[in-house]
């Protein structure tokens, strides 16, 4: 048992530089138990981050220190996947490096609202809270304001695991969202129960079903790594912009919204103004996405009249 019982982890890349300037700032604010903080990044962005972060109090790793711990990993062939699949894969496999018994996975658009302590994260005797949940939140607010194919996508991301692990029953668990709530005897046990039996490592079982912290969450109830102590999501998140302009509709603030919550996540898939750097796409296509925005603003506003 290690003596620091959990540590914050943030995979992330030169586009969300600004992202994670922003939740340092806010764990350096409200990180009173002085928990441990990770961050990895491609090589090609580490001098960035180096000095971008560099009044910070944190550790930078490049992500092939993370990617080296399991030989049976093919980093050619994972670099030649898209990039969300690179980064469930390196956070997943994070715990290997055996900083800490547990980790809390952070976004890169993850901020901390409010004071946190370890007692926040941890149950008793180094054992985490486990985020289990339905995930209702998410699929009423785009069962009303879109998109429209959301609720399927929840499923396909969710049941292939829950049949390839053996779990019966109508319930389909959520184990999300950022921050993941991880504990390395959970992913232990997933190795050592399922992928060495089935000659698998974790990217090949990630191609089959990209949704890391359903793994995990299946995992853990499967195999029972650990005692589950549930706990409901720490965070808000934003996944969808309609989400967070309903809630300032009725006046949520963050002082409402941190009597129940640690932090807040502004989706980086709408809050694309915060992207480091120059855009990637052509002035046309920004122009395009800022009129379908004000569009489904529109929208929004007539549906909620």
């Amino acid at each position: 048992m290690h003596t620091t019982p959990i540590v914050l982890y943030c995979c992330t890349f030169s586009k969300d530089l600004n992202r994670v300037k922003r939740l340092m700032h806010s764990i350096a604010r409200h990180n009173l138990d002085k928990i441990p903080v990770y961050i990895s990044a491609p090589s090609k962005d580490i001098e960035l981050f180096k000095n971008e972060l560099a009044s910070f109090q944190y550790t930078l790793l490049n992500e092939e220190t993370i990617l080296n711990q399991n030989p049976l990993i093919n980093q050619s062939f994972l670099y030649q996947q898209r990039g969300w699949i690179q980064q469930q894969i390196i956070k997943s496999e994070f715990w290997r490096l055996n900083v800490s018994d547990n980790y809390l996975v952070m976004d890169s658009d993850c901020i901390f609202i409010k004071d946190f302590t370890t007692l926040d994260f941890i149950a008793q005797d180094h054992i985490p809270y486990s985020i289990v949940h339905e995930g209702r939140d998410i699929l009423q607010a785009t069962e009303r304001f879109g998109p429209k194919k959301a609720r399927e996508g929840f499923l396909n991301d969710r049941l292939p695991i829950k049949e390839a692990l053996g779990r019966s029953g109508p319930v389909v668990y959520d184990f999300g969202y950022a921050p993941f709530l991880w504990s390395n005897k959970v992913w232990q046990s997933l190795e050592t129960n399922y992928l060495i039996p089935e000659k698998k490592n974790f990217l090949d079982i990630i191609l089959e079903c990209d949704s890391e912290f359903t793994w995990y969450g299946e995992s853990l109830i499967k195999y029972q790594a650990i005692p589950i102590y549930p706990r409901e999501q720490l965070f808000k998140h934003y996944h969808y912009e309609h989400q967070y302009w309903q809630d300032k509709s009725f006046g949520y603030s963050e002082d409402i919204l941190k009597k129940d919550f640690l932090g807040i996540v502004y989706q980086s898939n709408w809050q694309t103004w915060e992207d480091f750097g120059k855009p990637q796409k052509k002035l046309s296509s920004r122009l395009l996405r800022s009129l379908k925005r004000q569009l489904k603003y529109l929208q929004f506003k007539l549906k909620t009249f």
